[in-house]
């Protein structure tokens, strides 16, 4: 037996009604554009954030960014460009990482043969969790427990609505609220940063969704940007009220990508997880657990790699990776902030 929900998922704000994003438009605005036309992965928006210095390619037609650890430059996923123009956007990119002689380590890749042609290493690092919009629903057992927390949410009075100004007070405090029980404060490179999402907001590639009680207070929220030319979502930033009812957050998530399908989108992703490296990192970054709530959406995994131009430079590579995440430095991540 199958059940539906009876309660439709609120309505996505018109695509027609989002800015035009043109090359004139300011450098910051330009990459999350290229990132939403070309970007194949939910990896790809990341090139537009502050952690990562922005290189336009091909004359501003394609686009990469790093974040620079010493000599290294660490590239969140592939090159972004059009299909037929990849080769040569990675070519330009390369040649200007060597220019500033600088070690590229490219993490989250998906087209990894792009790199091996090239003569890289490349080592399975993560999987990242993908949702096929147009077969998504809540029927069936793989997704019993989120179509539970879902119905649960519902009648406890939460509803799913997009943001709205006048919230933003309750969404900063929820985030403070937030990081006071995680470690190391917030991390960088593919994660954003509360800070961050007002710049993100106002490109137009990137959606805030809130779930309020019956009061209208704001008791969890979540941030999507877009990739796969507009057809992705990948959510970023997750945040819930310490007190919020359990199922707040499942409720979201899981009502977003209702809403995500009805408007006829094709893919989401739930982000990338991390392979497990053990204790010491697991503290740093919880894969495990992020991994097993993920799964509870019942995602298709992909795997990304990590890829570096030669195999002895690889723990050197992931050593700069670790401080491309923690701008605090990896000594403080393992500790609770106070």
């Amino acid at each position: 037996m199958t059940i539906e929900l009876s309660r439709p998922a609120p309505a996505l704000p018109p695509l027609a009604a989002r800015p035009e994003l043109r090359p004139d438009r300011d450098r910051f605005a330009h990459l999350a554009y290229l990132a939403c036309q070309y970007g194949p992965t939910g990896v790809a928006p990341f090139i537009a954030n502050p952690d990562v210095r922005g290189v336009e390619l091909l004359g501003g037609a394609a686009a990469s960014g790093y974040a620079r650890v010493r000599r290294w430059a660490v590239t969140p996923g592939d090159v972004v460009a059009a299909r037929d123009e990849r080769e040569a956007a990675l070519d330009e990119y390369l040649e200007v990482l060597a220019a500033a002689r600088l070690r590229p380590a490219f993490l989250a890749v998906a087209d990894v043969e792009l790199l091996r042609a090239r003569g890289f290493d490349t080592t399975e690092v993560a999987a990242e969790a993908l949702i096929d919009l147009p077969t998504f629903t809540l029927a069936g057992a793989a997704r019993a427990n989120l179509r539970h927390s879902t119905t649960s949410g519902r009648r406890a009075g939460l509803t799913v609505l997009p943001y709205a100004p006048w919230q933003d007070e309750q969404i900063r405090d929820i985030s403070r609220e937030w990081l006071r029980t995680k470690r190391g404060g917030e991390l960088g490179f593919t994660l954003s940063r509360h800070d961050d999402i007002a710049a993100q907001l106002a490109t137009g590639e990137t959606e805030l969704w809130v779930a309020v009680d019956e009061q209208g207070q704001v008791q969890a929220w979540s941030t999507w940007r877009h990739y796969l030319g507009g057809e992705g979502r990948v959510v970023d930033v997750m945040r819930r009220r310490v007190g919020a009812p359990n199922p707040a957050m499942d409720m979201l998530l899981a009502t977003v990508l209702e809403t995500y399908r009805d408007a006829g989108l094709r893919q989401a992703s739930l982000a990338s997880v991390p392979c497990d490296h053990g204790d010491l990192a697991e503290r740093v970054y919880p894969s495990r657990s992020l991994r097993a709530y993920k799964q509870k959406f019942a995602p298709r995994w992909e795997a990304r790699w990590l890829a570096v131009p030669s195999a002895h430079q690889r723990l050197f590579a992931l050593a700069a990776v670790g401080a491309a995440y923690c701008p605090g430095g990896l000594r403080r991540a393992i500790f609770r902030n106070k």
